[in-house]
C-alpha cells in the first residue's frame, strides 16, 4: 500500500504544477483548458486530420457505420448475459466469479501491468472517439472540436460533434454515429484476440518453441514474492517439467495449501512452501501473476531479447480486455455512456410520445419510464457485479 499512497501524493503535486502553470502562463490562450484533475488541449490540425480521412470514402463509412450498428448491440447483448452470469456465479461458481473494478493505477492496477493497461486505455479511447469523428463528418455533420486530455493520469482523445446538427440529423444518422465507438472497440478487441490466440505462431519466424514459464509479475503478499524476481524463468516444479503457462496452471491446480515445492529456474533451485488460495481455499497458492510461456530467440535476432514476447503479448492481452470491456459497458443505457442516448433514439423510434401509464391520478410519460428504468436496472447490475463478487471472492491488485 506504501507505493499506492507515494503514486496518489505524485499525481497530488503533479496537479498542484499543473494548476499553478496553467495561471501564470495562461495555457488557455494556447488552446488549453484545465479542470480539476482533467486537462485539454483543442487544436483545429485534428478536426481537418478526420475531415480528410471521413471524406474521402464517405459511403463505405456509411456502410461500415450500419454494420456497426449491429456490433454495437451485439456487444449490449453479450455483456448483459456476461454481467448476469457472473453474478449468478457469485452464489454458485464463487471460483469462477471477478468483480467489477475500476482502472485506478497504483491501487487496483500495479506493477508492471501500468503500462500494459495505459497504452490499451490510450489506444481504446482515441479510437473511440476518433470513430465517433468520421462517422459524424460522413453523416454530413461538422465537429465542433477536436484533440487531446489528460484524466488523472490516464491520457485519451475526443472528438465533439455539434449538438445542434446532430438533434437535427435522420434518427439514423444518429444511430450510426452513437454506435460507431463501441463497434470499433469491438472490432479492435476481435483482433487483439485473434493475435493472442494465435501468438505462438505469429512469432515462430523468430522465436523458438516454448521451454519454460517466464514470471512477469508476483503477488506482495505471497510466497513467492523476493524469491521468484520478474523475468525468473520456471523449467521445472518438483522434477516435473513446465514448458508454458497450462502447464504451471494444471500442476498448481493439484498443490495443496502449506505444501513444499522445489522450482528449477533460471536463477537457481528454489524452494518455497505454498499459501492459501484467496480464490479457491482449497488449492494451493504461490503468487506469480501473468505468467507467459518462455521462448528464446533465434541467433539471427537475439538483440530482440528474451522478455520481448511476454511483454507483447501482455500489451495485447490487456487492449483486448480494455477494449472489450469499454464495448460491453459504453452500451449500457446508463447516464452519459453512448448506450444510454441509443436506447432513448430506439424508444423514441418506437414509443409514441403520447402514450401514457396512469398510476393513481396522475399519468407519467411510457418513454420516461422505460428510460429511467432500464437505467436503474443497467446501475443496479453493475453495483452488484462490483459487490457481490468482492465480497466472494475478495480482491487482488492486478
Amino acid at each position: 500500500m506504501a507505493d499506492a499512497y507515494l503514486i496518489l501524493i505524485a499525481v497530488f503535486l503533479f496537479w498542484i504544477i499543473v494548476f499553478i502553470l496553467a495561471k501564470y502562463l495562461k495555457l488557455e490562450r494556447y488552446g488549453f483548458d484545465v479542470f480539476p484533475f482533467i486537462l485539454i488541449y483543442k487544436t483545429k490540425s485534428f478536426n481537418n486530420i478526420i475531415s480528410r480521412i471521413a471524406k474521402k470514402s464517405p459511403r463505405v463509412w456509411k456502410a461500415l457505420g450500419t454494420f456497426g450498428v449491429a456490433l454495437a448491440y451485439a456487444a449490449l447483448g453479450y455483456g448483459i448475459v456476461a454481467l448476469l452470469q457472473n453474478f449468478i456465479n457469485s452464489f454458485v461458481q464463487p471460483q469462477n466469479t471477478f468483480p467489477l473494478i475500476p482502472v485506478i493505477p497504483g491501487i487496483t492496477i500495479t506493477g508492471t501491468s501500468i503500462i500494459y493497461v495505459l497504452i490499451a486505455l490510450v489506444l481504446t479511447l482515441v479510437t473511440h472517439e476518433l470513430a465517433h469523428g468520421i462517422a459524424a463528418i460522413a453523416e454530413g455533420l461538422p465537429i465542433r472540436s477536436a484533440g487531446l486530455l489528460l484524466f488523472i493520469i490516464i491520457p485519451g482523445g475526443f472528438v465533439e460533434p455539434d449538438e445542434k446538427a446532430l438533434k437535427k440529423a435522420p434518427s439514423r444518422s444518429r444511430i450510426r454515429i452513437l454506435s460507431a465507438g463501441s463497434a470499433t472497440n469491438l472490432v479492435t478487441a476481435l483482433l487483439a484476440f485473434l493475435i493472442i490466440s494465435n501468438f505462438a505462431l505469429l512469432i515462430s519466424p523468430w522465436y523458438g518453441p516454448s521451454i519454460g514459464v517466464f514470471v512477469t509479475d508476483v503477488d506482495t503478499y505471497s510466497p513467492a514474492y523476493s524469491k521468484l524476481p520478474p523475468s525468473t524463468v520456471i523449467f521445472a516444479v518438483n522434477g516435473t517439467p513446465i514448458i508454458s503457462d497450462y502447464g504451471l496452471s494444471l500442476y498448481l491446480s493439484n498443490v495443496k495449501p502449506f505444501e513444499k515445492l522445489v522450482l528449477d529456474t533460471s536463477i537457481g533451485r528454489i524452494k518455497l512452501t505454498t499459501s492459501i488460495n484467496p480464490s479457491i481455499p482449497t488449492r494451493g497458492y504461490i503468487g506469480i501473476k501473468y505468467s507467459r510461456p518462455f521462448y528464446l530467440p533465434y541467433p539471427s535476432v537475439w538483440w530482440l531479447g528474451i522478455s520481448f514476447p511476454t511483454h507483447l503479448y501482455l500489451t495485447f492481452f490487456w487492449i483486448f480486455l480494455v477494449t472489450f470491456s469499454v464495448a460491453m459497458i459504453n452500451m449500457l443505457p446508463i447516464y452519459a455512456f453512448d448506450g444510454d442516448r441509443l436506447f432513448e433514439e430506439v424508444i423514441r423510434n418506437t414509443v409514441s410520445k403520447e402514450k401514457k401509464l396512469k398510476i393513481g391520478e396522475k399519468s407519467y410519460s411510457k418513454r420516461k419510464i422505460l428510460i429511467n428504468s432500464a437505467r436503474i436496472a443497467a446501475i443496479l447490475l453493475l453495483i452488484v457485479n462490483f459487490v457481490f463478487p468482492l465480497l466472494k471472492v475478495g480482491f487482488t491488485p492486478f
